[in-house]
C-alpha cells in the first residue's frame, strides 16, 4: 500500500505543479500590451498567464483563480502524502492509513475539479452541451469521492467504537 500511495502522489503532484506553471492557454511569452490581447490598462508581463491575464472578462479571471486554487490544494494534498510516506508513518496504523487516504480522495477531486475548470476556460462560450457534460463530470466526481469518504469515515468509526467498547471491557 505503502508503495502505490507514493506513486499516486508523486503522479499528481508532477501533473499539478505542471499544470499549474503551464496553464490552459499557455503563458505570455513577451510583455504585451492592450493593443496585443491584453486586458484595457494592463501590461502582460512574459511568464505569465494568457487567460488568467487577458481579458476584461471577471469570470475568465475567476475561472483561473479557481484553476490556480485547485490546483494547489490537489499539490499540498500529494506533497502530505508524500512527507507522511517518507517520515516513515506506520501504515498499520488505521488513523494514519485513513488520513492519508482522506488526503488523497482530496487530491483526486481537486483535480478533477482543475480539469473541468481548465476545459471551461478553453472553450468556446456557445459550446453549451459541453459546459452540461463537464458539469455533470465534475459532479460524478464529486458525488464519488464523497460516497467514498464517507464510507471510510463509517469504517472508521466503527472500527473506533469497537477499540472504544474494547477498552472499557478490559478496564
Amino acid at each position: 500500500m505503502r508503495g502505490s500511495l507514493m506513486v499516486v502522489a508523486t503522479v499528481i503532484a508532477t501533473l499539478t505543479f505542471q499544470i499549474a506553471i503551464n496553464p490552459p492557454g499557455g503563458v505570455w511569452q513577451q510583455d504585451s500590451n492592450n493593443q496585443q490581447g491584453c486586458a484595457s490598462g494592463n501590461i502582460c508581463k512574459a511568464g505569465t498567464s494568457v487567460l488568467g491575464t487577458s481579458s476584461d472578462d471577471e469570470n475568465q479571471r475567476l475561472k483561473y483563480e479557481m484553476f490556480i486554487l485547485l490546483c494547489t490544494v490537489s499539490f499540498t494534498a500529494s506533497q502530505t502524502v508524500i512527507l507522511f510516506l517518507l517520515t516513515g508513518f506506520q501504515l498499520r496504523n488505521r488513523l494514519v492509513m485513513w488520513l492519508l487516504i482522506l488526503v488523497m480522495c482530496l487530491s483526486v477531486i481537486c483535480l478533477a475539479g482543475a480539469y473541468v475548470i481548465s476545459i471551461w476556460m478553453v472553450m468556446k462560450p456557445l459550446d453549451k452541451l459541453i459546459n452540461k457534460i463537464t458539469l455533470y463530470y465534475a459532479l460524478f466526481w464529486a458525488g464519488l469521492v464523497t460516497l467514498l469518504c464517507l464510507a471510510l469515515l463509517l469504517r472508521f468509526l466503527i472500527w473506533l467504537l469497537k477499540e472504544f467498547y474494547r477498552f472499557l471491557c478490559c478496564l
